[in-house]
């Protein structure tokens, strides 16, 4: 149950959404309840297990 953003196309407004399967595609805008909303792409950063640093750490060596 990932949560997306998406930006509606009627009044602007990006919010994000928790959804679940089958869900897809019923996403309504929270401010105008548009069904005219596009899902944006967004950068995600993973920890790996045990590593104890922050995803956007630079591997040793690169700068």
């Amino acid at each position: 149950m990932p949560i997306f953003e998406y930006k509606c196309n009627q009044c602007k407004k990006e919010f994000e959404k928790l959804v679940f399967a089958g869900e897809e595609n019923k996403i309504s805008c929270p401010e105008c309840k548009s069904l005219e909303v596009v899902k944006k792409m967004s950068a995600t950063s993973f920890m790996g297990t045990g590593m104890g640093k922050c995803a956007t750490s630079s591997p040793k060596g690169f700068s």
